[in-house]
């Protein structure tokens, strides 16, 4: 091997072994060319057969630049094909790389949308969350109003027809009024003066033994009636040395529907 095919061989191994081939090849023809010069010497000597030199050297011309454009294109194809494989190459470590950084990219992303979700839902917690306490505050506040005004609307409504009963069972049954005064004339007993209101119609369904009614429940014979039409049927209103007994039917109607609103209250 020539020291120029060694360098060749150093730098390409392709090339260099291509044209380690073709100096062989070159060598061998060149021994095939002395040989057959050799052979003609003695054969001119002995022989008339003629050998023309030059046509022999033009076919080992023809041959070495033959082979040599062989080798060349064999050059030129390793070359080509040692690029491609080198672009192959780079463009699958590209490749590698690109995926892997958009992976990695991908990742980052991820995670910093995560921590801008985590961040944005504490944010509205933090807003959100008393609003809808307040929110709640509020609703339980209307609930209490709105059954405290339900609870009046209820009681007023029952009181109403109470008091519509009440009237109509004292027209009905005018008597009846004794049983409501007898309460009432009983808170008085004691005193030592009376002043019974009541209305002139009650007055007239009690008759004369009026005095005789009220002296039997209070013990006072010192008693004044007086007939009063601001006071409804069926109620009165005491006065003694010691204060007043409000036993008008509003008064009392009025007494049980506090006591009833107080009751739901609670």
């Amino acid at each position: 091997m020539t020291g120029r095919n060694q360098c060749l061989l150093q730098a390409d191994p392709v090339a260099g072994a291509a044209w380690e081939n073709t100096d062989k090849e070159i060598t061998m023809a060149e021994l095939e060319t002395t040989k057959l010069l050799k052979a003609e010497s003695f054969r001119a000597l002995g022989s008339k057969v003629a050998y023309s030199f030059n046509d022999i050297e033009k076919r080992c011309e023809d041959y070495i630049l033959k082979v040599r454009d062989q080798t060349r294109q064999m050059i030129l194809d390793a070359q080509q094909e040692a690029e491609q494989l080198k672009q192959t190459a780079y463009q699958e470590a590209r490749q590698q790389g690109l995926d892997s950084a958009q992976q990695e990219l991908e990742a980052l992303v991820q995670a910093r949308a995560e921590e801008l979700a985590s961040q944005m839902v504490q944010e509205k917690l933090g807003t959100v969350y008393p609003a809808m306490q307040q929110a709640v505050e509020g609703l339980h506040q209307e609930r209490v109003n709105w059954r405290q005004v339900w609870d009046a609307s209820a009681v007023e409504i029952c009181l109403g027809i109470a008091e519509k009963l009440i009237r109509h069972e004292i027209n009905a049954k005018p008597e009846s009024v004794r049983p409501m005064m007898s309460e009432a004339l009983k808170l008085a007993s004691g005193a030592q003066q009376i002043r019974f209101r009541l209305n002139p119609i009650d007055v007239e369904h009690l008759g004369q033994n009026t005095k005789n009614f009220i002296s039997n429940l209070t013990g006072c014979q010192d008693c004044e009636i007086i007939e009063d039409e601001t006071i409804s049927p069926g109620g009165c209103f005491i006065e003694t040395q010691h204060g007043t007994i409000d036993a008008t039917l509003e008064t009392q109607l009025e007494r049980i529907s506090e006591e009833l609103i107080i009751h739901n209250q609670e």
